[in-house]
């Protein structure tokens, strides 16, 4: 892979990984405000746990694959993650 290839697919990677991360922690603050609330009906707890466990089995899907990249494309990954998502990388 050339340099800009590299980037380019890093960057890719890094706003995709962004993605989902921002689902899973949507999907945890729904399925916690859903669980304390009086108003909600068990079935929605339910549903909600189920859309927060399979978000967070994605988003281990997906850290774990960044984890294992190549040094080059994990350094251009990390790189742009930071500027797209400042707290938390």
């Amino acid at each position: 892979m050339k340099d800009q290839q590299i980037i380019n697919f890093a960057q890719a990677l890094a706003e995709r990984f962004k993605q989902v991360s921002d689902e899973q922690t949507a999907t945890e603050r729904r399925f916690r405000e859903s669980l304390y609330s009086p108003t909600s009906t068990r079935f929605e707890v339910l549903e909600l746990e189920r859309r927060r466990d399979m978000t967070k089995a994605a988003f281990d899907s997906w850290k774990e694959v960044t984890e294992n990249l190549p040094f080059e494309i994990q350094k251009a990954f990390n790189d742009h993650f930071q500027k797209i998502n400042p707290t938390e990388a």
